[in-house]
């Protein structure tokens, strides 16, 4: 099993921000080159997945993977014989999860599941000290490296409370290695209403704020209205896409770093947001592909139909060339802030569909239409029948209600009636947006009626 010390870590990290992008190039192909002969060594997977494969490769020759794939053969696909799936499960919903550690070396939890059957992650101190080092360097390079540790620092996470949740066990982890220090970490239940959380984070005056952007929107409402009475050292977002509009909305209204990060149980800490709000790739430890519907390479600047993920730095359980529906743009030209490492942007899942009058289209498409309304933290459509919508948000004040769901209806009833849809009726309601029950996350598409 591979190690590291932090300081190394970070001393890594440091290196690579100052390099070219054809060093950190050669860097990720050592890396890769690495990682690929340790999983042909000990994941049977990977050596029947490889077996073609001979001592030179690029990346491109190595066969993609997926979810389902490695699943039918999770046993085959762990380097760890002792790693079993029912005995990930059995771990995380003991009460030693976060205590001690899965087989006395290793860290696990799961996916969300809000796309099927969630996916147990087994991790090394290797994979977790290197990107910890990561946040520290990068994500934490506008304010205290310290701030996330409650020793001396008073965080609030507005989460979904659900153990098997990654954001909420890592928070149950982070109470059970401070012990003594439970006071200063607030946990805060994001199914409860807006007025609930406003009251809790008044009394607790948090230091760091972390949660959804379509919770923060909400929050940042409730500041101007000054119901909302905290000052932040700053607000981290993660889980969900932040907009533009929720960003500048959170950095006016707060005036502190807005941090936001990109990542997934499966590959990590993929990006880092800079202090202009923009995501940088972590492209010497985590590698991302845009890829069309066929698997063939996005254009350089265009979106994505999904993308394939490496982690560098998983050698317990290998993610190479793994398959997520995420609509992302990677962007060749240098960021103004000055970080060397290259922007991207993420429009979110392309999993999920509509269907209007017998016709289906891409939920995607829609998402990206909406993206462009303003005056707006967060919307969804939530399908009442084959031709029904009621349109929820979290506006930037009630007075733009009405306004952005004028706008929001002109550009569906377009876009319905470009894809041969038959006439179709909106709703505006007064209700929030849903947040799904397996992760929290707020889903832009909910469908409500029998003909799901």
């Amino acid at each position: 099993m591979k190690t590291i010390e932090m300081q190394e870590a970070v001393a890594l990290c440091q290196e690579a921000e100052k390099m070219s992008p054809e060093q950190r190039g050669s860097l990720r192909e050592k890396r890769l080159h690495s990682l690929v002969d340790y999983a042909r060594a000990h994941s049977a997977y990977f050596r029947k997945a490889y077996k073609d494969i001979g001592e030179h490769y690029a990346l491109e020759d190595l066969p993609p993977t997926n979810k389902r794939v490695l699943m039918e053969d999770y046993q085959g696909w762990v380097t760890d014989p002792r790693i079993t799936y029912d005995g990930v499960f059995e771990y995380i919903n003991s009460p030693e999860a976060g205590v001690k550690r899965y087989l006395e070396a290793y860290t696990a939890i799961t996916t969300s599941g809000t796309t099927g059957s969630p996916v147990p992650m087994v991790r090394d101190s290797y994979h977790n000290t290197i990107h910890g080092a990561m946040m520290q360097t990068r994500l934490l390079r506008q304010t205290d490296p310290d701030l996330m540790i409650p020793v001396r620092n008073k965080i609030a996470a507005a989460i979904f409370l659900d153990p098997h949740v990654s954001s909420y066990s890592s928070l149950l982890r982070t109470k059970k290695a401070y012990p003594g220090c439970e006071e200063n970490i607030l946990e805060v239940s994001i199914t409860s209403d807006v007025a609930s959380i406003v009251e809790q984070l008044n009394a607790f005056q948090p230091d760091l704020v972390t949660g959804y952007p379509s919770v923060m929107g909400a929050l940042a409402n409730a500041q101007k209205q000054g119901t909302l009475r905290i000052a932040p050292k700053a607000i981290a977002c993660s889980a969900e896409v932040l907009t533009e509009t929720v960003y500048h909305a959170l950095r006016q209204t707060f005036n502190c770093p807005i941090l936001n990060n990109y990542c997934s149980t499966e590959g990590g800490e993929a990006a880092m947001s800079c202090s202009l709000g923009k995501l940088h790739v972590n492209d010497d430890w985590v590698i991302l592909e845009p890829v069309n519907q066929d698997g063939s390479p996005t254009k350089v600047g265009e979106w994505s139909d999904g993308v394939y993920v490496t982690d560098l730095t998983n050698y317990v359980q290998p993610i190479i060339r793994y398959y997520m529906e995420d609509k992302i743009k990677i962007y060749q030209e240098p960021c103004s802030c000055g970080i060397a490492l290259p922007v991207m942007e993420i429009l979110g899942r392309t999993g999920e569909n509509l269907t209007v009058g017998g016709i289906e289209m891409l939920g995607v498409n829609v998402e990206y239409l909406l993206q462009y309304v303003e005056g707006v933290y967060a919307l969804q459509l939530v399908q009442r029948g084959e031709t029904e919508f009621e349109i929820r948000m979290i506006p930037e004040s009630e007075e733009k209600r009405t306004t952005v769901f004028e706008e929001a209806r002109k550009i569906l009833e377009d876009f319905f009636q470009r894809n041969g849809c038959p006439p179709v009726k909106f709703i505006q309601s007064q209700e929030p947006p849903i947040h799904n029950q397996k992760g929290g996350k707020l889903k832009f598409i909910v469908k409500d009626f029998d003909g799901r």
